[in-house]
Parts: C-alpha cells; structure tokens; sequence
C-alpha cells in the first residue's frame, strides 16, 4: 500500500539543525526579508531562467497548495481528494 505522510512526520536533516544551530542568535528582519531569503529569491530565480519573477514565501503546506489550486484552476475547477487530505475542507 502507498501511504503519502506529511514532511512534518520527522525530523530535520542534519545539515539543517546544523546551519539552525549556527545562525539561531542572528538578529534578522522578519520572515520574507532577510538576507537568506533574498538568497533563496535569486536562486530561485536563477533556477528558473526568469529574472523578473515574483517570489514569495509561504508559511505552510496547507497555505501553498490553496494559492496554487486558486491560480491554477478556473472558478469552475476543482479538486479531488481523499477524506483526510487536508485540502478536503
């Protein structure tokens, strides 16, 4: 049986707590403005071969999957989904 689970279900991979760890005292502007994201903004833009791309950040899965079901789907579009997907709502 496929059983698809939250990225939430674990722990974090140790080079993430180690990089957490070594910036957790950096006194940084809130989410969205930081010199980390404004790095991630650029390769992410790189990634994709579009410079004037608008890139925002999202707080959470549930956040993300609802902006792209808006954008991507006509008002007469919907979803499928399982009882228990979280987008069933």
């Amino acid at each position: 049986m496929i059983s698809f689970e939250s990225d939430y279900n674990i722990g974090a991979h140790p080079k993430i707590i180690e990089k957490l760890s070594d910036t957790n005292f950096e006194m940084l502007s809130g989410y969205g403005s930081d010199k980390y994201c404004e790095s991630a903004i650029k390769k992410i833009k790189q990634a994709c071969d579009c410079p004037l791309a608008d890139v925002y950040f999202l707080v959470g899965g549930t956040q993300t999957n609802q902006v792209v079901i808006d954008t991507m789907l006509n008002q007469y579009e919907g979803v499928i989904s399982a009882k228990t997907g979280h987008i069933n709502s």
